[in-house]
């Protein structure tokens, strides 16, 4: 898979423009265009809807200036809500149209209850693309440079590992990384390492046993030790009353994420 067409979800000036400046360096590294996408909720109050429309002009600016300035191709897409079914809908609807989506982390200590709560999760299970989730405090212009994959023999990881490798093959280095293998899991490494190596990329794989600390606590710490600026992993999931629900692991990371995670499921 190659990169052409990143998706970015723009809601509030701030967090947006980081988030903006973050996928036009993917852009241009992968030569690729960007569709912004704001997603305009449907207020009752008019004052509101008035607040909303400007908020939304702003964006529009904003991206337009962006885009322009970087010589990346963009297109401006703003969707009412309600058109959809709503916000995290229309995120993954355009992202039908995309090889990567770029979405914020939910910001945790609210006691308000927003459209985009678990919205990161949720467009990682609904999308069917990657989804490149970027902490909301700190900045982060780039990344891919030096990148982290959480392995687990499976599924999720496996999607993940493919998702990632357009960036893997930009990086300046990769690091597999798996917590507490069995023994059939450390024979797939082998088979792993080969893999990457047939699309180009040498990877460093390294695993570990680890008994007493939480095993997402454990990929954080290796992401501060190893300076990684990009986490790869994949979305491993529960089954609950017929929605899919976060695993613990990845629940953690989101929760506590001091870099970029690209998500897949």
């Amino acid at each position: 898979m190659e990169l052409k067409q990143i998706l970015v979800f723009m809601d509030d000036p701030d967090h947006s423009a980081d988030r903006l400046d973050l996928a036009l360096n993917l852009a241009k590294r992968h030569r690729a265009g960007v569709l912004g996408l704001k997603v305009q909720p449907h207020h009752l109050i008019p004052l509101r809807r008035g607040h909303d429309q400007d908020t939304t002009e702003e964006l529009a600016r904003l991206f337009k200036e962006k885009t322009a300035a970087a010589d990346v191709k963009g297109e401006w897409i703003t969707v009412d809500a309600k058109v959809l079914g709503g916000v995290v809908e229309a995120i993954n609807h355009y992202a039908t149209f995309a090889d990567l989506v770029v979405v914020g982390q939910s910001e945790h200590g609210s006691s308000e209850r927003r459209a985009t709560d678990f919205l990161p999760e949720k467009v990682v299970f609904g999308s069917g693309k990657p989804v490149l989730i970027v902490p909301y405090t700190g900045k982060y212009n780039s990344l891919g440079d030096k990148v982290l994959v959480a392995w687990k023999t499976g599924r999720e990881s496996s999607r993940a590992l493919t998702d990632a490798v357009p960036f893997l093959k930009a990086a300046a280095s990769t690091h597999v990384f798996e917590v507490n293998p069995s023994q059939g899991e450390e024979a797939d490494l082998e088979s792993l390492r080969r893999y990457l190596a047939a699309h180009g990329v040498t990877a460093e794989i390294e695993t570990s046993l680890i008994t007493e600390l939480h095993v997402g606590d454990v990929l954080l710490n290796r992401v501060s030790d190893e300076g990684s600026d990009l986490l790869v992993m994949g979305a491993y999931a529960d089954l609950h009353f017929g929605n899919y629900v976060l695993g613990d692991v990845a629940k953690h990371v989101l929760r506590h994420m001091t870099i970029p995670v690209l998500m897949s499921h």
